[in-house]
């Protein structure tokens, strides 16, 4: 409807009164009298209240009553000239009582399948009325309305046998119905027409019993897109952009070097990050090749993505094929994490949320705005209880069907604490080497910041992992390509660079600093480097680069490494290439023979990382204990470590990012283990040349 030709409105802004604005261009906005009239039996009850002078609508006189109604219950606003509006009751739900009335703590949303019979819930405490509008294979279409249950839930059995059909709610709040997805739905069709309904006991989850992981610090992690991993055409994989691609064995490069599942395998990673996987919205799911998107614009948390399965109109294709990827990657020892996007969704509007119950599911500023700390348009209400069970229920769904190890949260800081800390203690009691991590940057969402997940909060949620940005900008510099790190050759860091390789007492937890200097977002290290060290040769620069991995994964941390980043991956100089194409964002497997050195090279690191616990200490006291880093020269890092067991019992390592070659004592006892330009020792003198690693071992 335009808006300039609303005269009326009338909204219950709590369980006992009502708002109603009459537009000014109507009788100056003045009634002597209204009415609540009940649609069902036709009553009509004279309401007594207020009129506000200060309206807070422009163009709209304000009126204020006080009085009783029933939730489910069409009602109109009736006044002194005949004019009526219907009763909106969608502002209730941002009341401080709601949740009491209303929070449900079963586990049977969405729809139960046997074959003979499926019953369907939904939560939709605000609503008037909810049909079940199921579309058959043959082409019948039947409309079930749903009846009301305590806590708002909306209820309907049918007894017939409903696999593989599809099907959406009309739910009416006002006076018209709208169509949304179940978000309890395990399946549907392809670009969010429908829900599907499936045979649960056809899809178990079929888990592989790993090793448990004893530590966070225990971790090497690797991070691909489902369609970056396996889309070039160098990938040697079939399954192009799918996430079958990862089930391929013995796919190679055009040379006959490993690709894909293999490849992982020899790397040596420990957990393989994937980003978003959950069903998002701006790829054609039929046409999946027209348009390009990591999946940061989340449509549905419930289901898979569509464009990464073969058929995504195939109900149980949604399903299995990310299983057998998760499977596959399991029976090679590989954790998975899964990018979880849990901050906001794409369309605020159209979504399943907040159709089912609108102001819910997503946080409010003072003036009922939508909050926006994402910059995306909307974040969600994670305080709101039904909103935080429903990121627990969902969870433990991908947890527990798809097999995921882990979850990588996505702008985790506008997400509360208490949210967090249940959803990794749900995690850890299903499975204790579950983990979760995620970006703990102070975004601007409408929550108290002491309540937000960030690394500034990091004492509160112990067990939680944070991206270390801290890491990241002084070895690598920041994000604008033009400034350097120490690992660039700004040496004034040499001492920022020191603390960050021990990162002592920056978190409550070593475990819980995600050291990386490379991930999707932003310019790759390469091409960084070619901005900020344009004058140097492309050798050094690549040896900046390694120097920045071994920083990586040899300091005191979790790990974590970029698809790619050990071959030097480049996107040609762009940054946040989040639907740049495939051109610029798949992987270049011929790289990896091209530059086959430095892969050999990651893989040398990860050994030894994996190999040696002095890498991968778990507390604070044991670093200070065994570790020590000092300034050679305000020019180069001394790395010592110490270890009881492990491939050897002490470590020196040098990180000399200068363009200086300097000269160090070896101790007595200590090899040469590796030197980024062969150097020897000679009558305990060493030269570490400039931009060059030297690990000597005892």
């Amino acid at each position: 409807m335009e808006e300039s030709a609303v005269r009326m409105k009338a909204y219950a802004v709590a369980f006992d009164e009502i708002r109603v604005y009459l537009s000014k261009g109507y009788y100056n906005g003045i009634s002597s009298q209204f009415y609540i009239k009940n649609i069902e039996n036709d009553e009509l009850i004279p309401l007594n209240g207020d009129s506000l002078n200060n309206s807070s609508q422009d163009g709209f006189q304000e009126y204020v009553f006080h009085t009783n109604f029933t939730m489910g219950k069409v009602y109109k606003v009736v006044d002194a000239y005949g004019l009526s509006c219907y009763l909106d009751f969608s502002k209730l739900s941002m009341c401080e009582e709601f949740d009491e009335l209303y929070f449900y703590d079963h586990n049977d949303l969405g729809n139960q399948y046997t074959k003979e019979k499926t019953t369907f819930k939904v939560w939709a405490p605000l609503a008037t009325g909810v049909i079940l509008k199921v579309m058959k294979w043959n082409g019948e279409t039947e409309l079930f309305p749903m009846k009301r249950q305590k806590k708002g839930v909306y209820f309907v059995e049918v007894c017939e046998d409903l696999e593989l059909e599809q099907y959406v709610y009309l739910i009416r709040h006002t006076n018209s119905y709208e169509v949304t997805l179940d978000p309890y739905a395990y399946s549907s069709s392809s670009n969010g027409r429908a829900s599907i309904i499936v045979d649960l006991e056809k899809v178990p989850c079929r888990q592989f019993d790993l090793p448990i992981l004893e530590k966070m610090t225990d971790m090497v992690i690797y991070e691909t897109s489902v369609r970056d991993f396996s889309m070039s055409s160098t990938s040697g994989m079939k399954n192009k952009g799918k996430f079958l691609a990862f089930t391929e064995l013995n796919t190679s490069t055009d040379s006959g070097n490993p690709t894909g599942l293999d490849y992982l395998s020899c790397l040596g990673i420990t957990h393989l990050q994937l980003m978003p996987i959950a069903d998002f919205a701006t790829v054609d799911e039929k046409n999946p090749l027209e348009l390009y998107n990591w999946g940061y614009d989340p449509l549905a948390y419930n289901v898979t993505e569509g464009s990464y399965v073969t058929d995504p109109d195939d109900g149980y294709m949604r399903i299995t094929e990310a299983q057998r990827m998760v499977e596959a990657l399991h029976s090679r020892g590989i954790r998975v994490v899964m990018d979880v996007v849990f901050n906001h969704m794409h369309d605020v509007n159209i979504n399943a949320l907040e159709r089912t119950v609108p102001y819910y599911f997503f946080r409010r500023n003072e003036d009922g705005s939508l909050s926006n700390g994402s910059w995306c348009g909307n974040d969600l209400n994670t305080t709101a209880l039904m909103c935080r069970k429903y990121i627990l229920d969902m969870c433990r769904r991908w947890q527990v069907l798809y097999g995921i190890d882990g979850f990588r949260f996505d702008l985790m800081g506008i997400i509360d604490q208490e949210t967090m800390k249940l959803v990794d203690a749900q995690g850890k009691a299903l499975d204790p080497s579950f983990v979760v991590y995620g970006e703990g940057w102070n975004m601007p969402t409408a929550l108290d910041e002491e309540m937000r997940t960030t690394i500034q909060n990091n004492l509160k949620t112990p067990y939680i992992g944070f991206f270390n940005d801290f890491f990241r900008d002084t070895l690598r510099g920041t994000n604008q390509m033009e400034t350097k790190g120490y690992f660039s050759g700004d040496t004034y860091k040499t001492n920022d660079a020191m603390k960050a390789i021990c990162n002592l007492d920056m978190f409550a937890k070593i475990t819980q600093s995600i050291n990386y200097v490379e991930c999707h977002d932003n310019a790759t290290c390469y091409d960084k480097l070619q901005i900020s060290n344009y004058d140097e040769s492309e050798k050094i620069r690549k040896r900046r680069s390694r120097l920045m991995m071994a920083a990586v994964i040899l300091s005191q941390g979790v790990p974590f490494l970029h698809s790619g980043q050990e071959f030097f991956r480049t996107k040609g100089g762009l940054s946040n290439t989040y639907n740049a194409g495939d051109q610029v964002n798949a992987l270049d497997w011929n790289r990896k023979d091209m530059e086959i050195d430095t892969t050999q090279f990651v893989q040398f690191l990860i050994h030894l990382r994996k190999n040696n616990p002095c890498f991968r200490y778990g507390s604070y006291d044991m670093i200070r204990k065994n570790v020590k880093t000092e300034n050679i020269n305000h020019r180069m890092i001394k790395y010592s470590l110490h270890q009881n067991e492990g491939e050897y019992k002490d470590f020196i390592i040098y990180f000399n990012a200068s363009l200086e070659t300097l000269q160090v004592e070896v101790e007595d006892g200590f090899q040469l283990l590796y030197h980024s330009e062969k150097g020897k020792i000679l009558d305990h003198q060493l030269d570490v040349n400039g931009v060059c690693l030297a690990i000597l071992v005892r």
